[in-house]
């Protein structure tokens, strides 16, 4: 009988911590610009349950009133947080070296040129110029002299996608670079210059909606680290992968 009643203690203590255990939700922004933070782990450091930040920046974790929350994330100082309710959470993270002059990663002075090809311009007749013959005074005469174009973009317009290309290389060097850098990313010197000529990002893929420069630079650090350290701190490692 007292074993039948310890159980059905032990059943009881345990339905009512599983039903604790409720959800708590929010979103996790980089300090100062509000910027959401994607990949960020956040776990439950009394139950060790874990997740992680979605491209919004926004979580869902299992926890209940009294536990203790971390946000940790690499180039961010971590920050735990105590449950006092389960309401709506806001998580504001700091750079872990102070922050340089903000960078803006978009097309605005380009903008309106998303593909950056110039749109060909056609005239009445599918690209042909149509000039009716006319004598001295101007009366028309017959026949039709056709001026035949191929369609293709006009120095000019060649001139400009060549301008918003360079553009385009220009505003991702001023991110791409040491000193930009070297706030997120733990590593200096051929260090560094190997990770940004490894991973730079095309204009494709820097000026993409779904861009975002943490998540990104998260991923491809992850990656860079499987190299063996001899190879990230050495120049002829990169000067081979580029005459492969």
């Amino acid at each position: 009988m007292k074993y039948l009643l310890l159980v059905a203690l032990c059943s009881f203590f345990f339905v009512k911590t599983t039903f604790a255990q409720e959800e708590l939700s929010g979103r996790v922004y980089e300090n100062k610009t509000n910027v959401f933070l994607q990949g960020v782990k956040v776990e439950d450091l009394k139950t060790h349950t874990m997740t992680m930040t979605g491209k919004d920046g926004s979580f869902t974790i299992k926890a209940a009133v009294g536990d203790v929350i971390c946000f940790s994330v690499f180039s961010y100082k971590p920050d735990t947080v105590y449950v006092a309710n389960l309401k709506y959470m806001q998580v504001f993270l700091d750079l872990r070296q102070n922050m340089l002059d903000e960078v803006k990663v978009t097309n605005q002075e380009i903008k309106g040129n998303a593909g950056f090809a110039p749109q060909v311009e056609r005239g009445p007749l599918n690209s042909q110029s149509v000039t009716y013959q006319t004598d001295a005074n101007g009366d028309y005469k017959g026949g039709v002299k056709l001026r035949v174009f191929d369609g293709g973009p006009t120095q000019k317009q060649r001139e400009k996608a060549v301008s918003d290309k360079e553009k385009q290389k220009q505003g991702i060097l001023k991110v791409f670079n040491a000193d930009y850098l070297k706030k997120y990313l733990p590593i200096t010197g051929q260090e560094m210059q190997n990770f940004i000529i490894l991973y730079m990002p095309d204009p494709g893929t820097f000026y993409g909606e779904t861009f975002n420069l943490v998540a990104y630079l998260n991923g491809c650090y992850e990656e860079f680290q499987k190299i063996p350290l001899d190879d990230r701190q050495s120049k002829e490692y990169t000067q081979l992968k580029s005459s492969n």
